[in-house]
């Protein structure tokens, strides 16, 4: 008899983990292989009214859909801002088939950009000396692909608290009927 090995395992969090460390403006990431759709969430530093929450989704969506264009590839996006007293927070939903680390660059550099000092980064943990670039583009490559694995079952969540990154998985819920009424 051969025991099974979980595909939620230590592999798929070091990897997760590595994706937030390569890319500190990304606060946290969430998987939903049911769905088949991984979500980004970036933080800033200020409130965003809901006409510059409109203004950021069409210019997210714009060089997202420019980007696919280029690559030939289409692809499932959802850009969902909220925001409270003195922080908002962007979510960009991306379905897993089509999504690129080049795409992740792109949307991490337009961040950068975009919103400057406003964006909330995590800093560079001084035990880590800068590594080879090639070396994590290729743990970043590895990454996506363990989200992308079809025998995923449960969702994940990574983000950041402090200087630690943190990886949770959610169990998945059924829909339960209501009770009927009488």
């Amino acid at each position: 008899m051969t025991a099974r090995q979980p595909v939620e395992n230590s592999e798929t969090v070091n990897l997760v983990c590595a994706l937030l460390v390569r890319y500190p403006e990304i606060a946290s990431i969430r998987s939903m292989p049911g769905e088949g759709m991984v979500r980004f969430t970036f933080a800033i530093g200020q409130r965003m009214d809901r006409q510059t929450q409109r203004a950021i989704g069409d210019e997210i969506e714009a060089h997202v859909k420019g980007f696919l264009a280029l690559s030939g590839d289409g692809g499932d996006l959802r850009v969902e801002c909220e925001s409270e007293r003195s922080l908002s927070f962007v979510h960009v939903s991306r379905d897993l088939d089509t999504f690129t680390r080049d795409e992740l660059g792109m949307l991490t550099g337009l961040f950068a950009q975009r919103f400057g000092a406003a964006l909330v980064r995590n800093p560079v943990p001084e035990e880590h000396p800068d590594e080879d670039p090639v070396a994590q583009d290729e743990l970043v490559e590895c990454a996506i692909e363990a989200l992308r694995d079809p025998a995923q079952s449960k969702s994940l969540v990574g983000f950041r608290e402090e200087k630690h990154v943190l990886v949770y998985f959610l169990k998945s819920r059924k829909k339960a009927k209501a009770p009927a009424r009488r």
